[in-house]
Formats: C-alpha cells, structure tokens, sequence
C-alpha cells in the first residue's frame, strides 16, 4: 500500500474516522484486516486492546465480533457508538437541536457571554486586517476563564480582563453551575472561540437530559465536532496555538489560521456528525466496549477471543495529552488543572491538561519493557495470537525515539510465541503534527504488523 492510498469514504461502512488521531491507522486498515484474517481464517473474536479513535475496531466489526477496550473515557464513548449503535428518529434529533437552541439554559449562557463574544469577533475581524492584532494574541495567550478564575491575574486596564471578570459575575448571578460551563471556563478562548465553547455547553446540557440510550451517539457526535473545530495545528489538543514566533513577532498569517477554525459553527457541524453516526449499520455480532487497563482487560478475555490487535504507544509523548479536552468533555467533570514552575512561579500548564491525566507505562522508558512483557506473556498465556502494530524510527535522521526499540520486542515476542514474522504494508508516513520546519524525517516504513502465532 503506498503512502497516495486513498481512504473510502466512511458512507460504505468500512472506513469511519470519528477524531483527527495522532498515529491513525486509516491508510493501513485494508492491511491489519487481512492480516488478521491471514491468521485466523475462523474468524473469531478481536481484542483491539489500545482502541483510541476507534478505527481498526469498527473496521474489524463489520465481518467478526470485537472487544474493544481504552482506559480513557473518550474513547469508550466513540466505540459505544461505532460498535453498538442505537438509531435515531430523524424527529426525535430535529427536536434535540431546536431545544438545544431555545433551553432556558442556553439563553442564561448567550447573554452571559453576549459580550466577550462580540469582543473576540471583532479582535479577529481586526486581525485580518493587520489591525490590533495583539488584542487577539492576549485572547490566545491569557483568554482562558479558567486561569483568569485561578491565578487571578487581573490586568485592570485591558477590556479582555474586564470581559472575563464580568462574566465570572454573570454566571454567579444567574447561579449556572461550574459543569454548565465547562467548555466556556477550561477551554473557551484558548482551543475553542468563546461561542463555539458556548455552543459545546449547550449542548452537553441537552445530551445529560436526553434519554439514556442516545447518550453514547449523541456525545460521540460532539466529540467529533470538537476534534473538527478545534483551533490548533493539525487539529490535536496537546497545545494550544502559539500566537507569536519565537522571537516574540505575531505570525503574519494569524487572523486568517484563527479565523479559519473559529467561524466554524458547532450546530452545524454537529448535526452532520449526529447523521453520520445515526446512519451505521449494525452487525449481527455481539461487540463489547471495556473501559479499564490494559492489563485487566486481557485477564477477562473471553473464550471466543482468537486473536488481539495492539497498538500501544510508544514514544515518550502520552497520549492522554492529546486528547485530554475529549476527555474532559466526555466526563464533563470539573477537574483540577496540572501546573509548572517557570521561574521560580507556579503557573497553571499552558495545555490547561487534567491533573489526574493518565501516564501509560508504554511511554516511559523505564516501565515499557515491562508493560511489553506482561503484555506478551497474559496474550500467549490465554493461546490467543497477537498482531502488534510498531512505528520504526532512524536515530541517524532525527526521528522520533521509542522508548522501545523493534528488537527488543521481537525478542520478548520470541520467549512466548513460536512464531514472530514483522510485515509491512510499504511506504507509509504518518501524519505530521507540527508545522513543516519541525517535521522529523519519517522512517520509509513507518508502520509495521509484528505477527506472533
């Protein structure tokens, strides 16, 4: 398969990409199918242990029963919906969205933001003429409720802190909650535009008041939505977008990036998700979506389970950290905000990551090889073959370092499994993340199938 494969269209039902994913398998999904099939001509039970977007799980479903199984909340929210999805009447989504929009609650949200709304539109629409563009680099950099609430750092002769302050005020006084303004608090300004988060809680309030059995879809929907209004590089949450260069000069382009994303209207683009999601089909298999450990999960595999798909990570870049804004909004909790010492002053983490953010042992150095291990040993242990996904790396040309190296795993694999092939798919890049004078040169094989029977 060549790096120019074009993905199917997810209207056939083979190929669904809910979220812009760091390491997505898409363009190799023909691939870790077959293989799998190669193995197991019965077609038993897949364990997609490490199932994140939900991808390879949905495209597996569609000829043989799956467990998927993520520790993180997002992800068993998408899978719910992907693997076991409940339909929609077109009457009872058309009503979601018109209460969305006339609630009591969205109403005390719009006039509680109405201005600092206006304020951001208008430091946009001037950034995109080259004029004040600093007002909309203070949005960037120092916008977030949140941090205002917490650090206090109350700036009295900038209208911006003005804005916030007075609408901390309008939420106390018309007694809207902290998780009525999740969005809003944690991420408005900094990730999302202040309507667009608005628009987020609105509708995470109408989803908790929606009927149990569409929850799964209807937050899937929004998860979606958020992934693809987003306003960062390459649509991920790890940081949010850096207004200036290095050097402290705004970036030329930025009125237009930030403009791009953040005209977005979250209704829409949301009531396209919902038809997305509401328009799968259902297998005559029965799927089960696990929302714990790794390690737990392979303890309880079932006895039809013939095989385990993995796909841990495997740099020193927790994933969690890319999707913590997913995470949060899955749960719509309140969580308390991870912080740094610059300085010699404590500062909240420019990400605003949750305190209690997961730390897989695949992403340490020191606890990888034997997370690989326990791995390796629990899956042999059951008689269940393995199909582990590795993205090899150059050392010689800059790329990124695993805190594992492709030896060493074979010959983990070795001590449990009589047989061990390593299979390629051909040249295939990942996606980058970063802007283009970042990129690390990509290995000519960026992903391979290491096969253990």
């Amino acid at each position: 398969m060549s790096k120019n494969t074009k993905v199917k269209n997810s209207d056939n039902q083979e190929v669904f990409r809910p979220i812009h994913y760091l390491g997505s398998k898409l363009r190799i999904l023909d691939f870790i199918e077959d293989t799998i099939n190669n193995i197991d001509l019965e077609r038993g039970r897949v364990c997609d242990l490490f199932s994140g977007s939900g991808s390879v799980s949905f495209k597996l479903s569609r000829t043989r029963p799956v467990t998927s199984v993520d520790i993180q909340e997002y992800s068993t929210i998408i899978c719910s919906a992907l693997l076991n999805p409940i339909k929609m009447d077109q009457k009872f989504i058309d009503e979601f969205l018109q209460k969305s929009l006339n609630s009591k609650h969205s109403i005390g949200l719009i006039n509680s933001l109405e201005s600092l709304i206006s304020y951001e539109k208008e430091c946009i629409s001037n950034a995109l003429n080259h004029k004040k563009v600093e007002k909309l680099c203070e949005i960037l950099e120092d916008g977030s409720l949140i941090s205002f609430e917490i650090l206090k750092k109350d700036n009295l002769n900038s209208k911006l802190s003005k804005l916030l302050r007075s609408t901390l005020t309008e939420f106390k006084k018309k007694k809207i909650l902290d998780y009525q303004t999740l969005a809003i608090r944690y991420f408005g300004g900094i990730y999302f535009s202040y309507e667009q988060a608005l628009q987020i809680d609105i509708l995470l309030e109408q989803i908790e008041d929606s009927p149990k059995k569409y929850k799964n879809m209807l937050l899937a929907a929004l998860i979606s939505t958020a992934s693809d209004c987003v306003n960062t590089v390459g649509k991920q949450f790890a940081q949010p977008i850096r207004p200036r260069k290095a050097n402290g000069d705004i970036k030329p382009s930025l009125g237009k990036s930030v403009n791009k994303d953040r005209s977005l209207n979250v209704f829409d683009v949301f009531g396209k998700w919902v038809q997305k999601y509401n328009s799968i089909t259902d297998k005559d298999f029965k799927n089960d979506i696990l929302k714990m450990d790794f390690s737990i999960a392979l303890d309880n595999l079932t006895n039809d389970t013939t095989v385990v798909y993995a796909d841990p990570p495997y740099t020193r870049e927790h994933y969690s950290r890319f999707y913590h804004v997913l995470e949060t909004l899955a749960l719509r909790d309140t969580p308390k905000i991870s912080t740094m010492v610059l300085g010699g002053e404590t500062l909240l983490s420019r990400g605003l990551y949750r305190e209690d953010r997961h730390q897989s042992p695949f992403c340490i150095r020191s606890t990888a090889p034997e997370a690989f291990e326990l791995m390796f040993s629990k899956i042999s242990s059951k008689g269940v073959k393995l199909v582990l996904s590795y993205s090899p790396y150059d050392e010689s040309k800059g790329s990124h370092p695993r805190v594992i190296t492709m030896n060493k795993l074979i010959n983990i694999a070795n001590k449990y499994y009589s047989n061990v092939e390593v299979l390629s798919p051909g040249t295939f890049v990942h996606s980058k993340l970063t802007n283009s004078e970042k990129h690390l040169e990509a290995s000519e094989f960026a992903e391979v199938l290491i096969v253990c029977t």
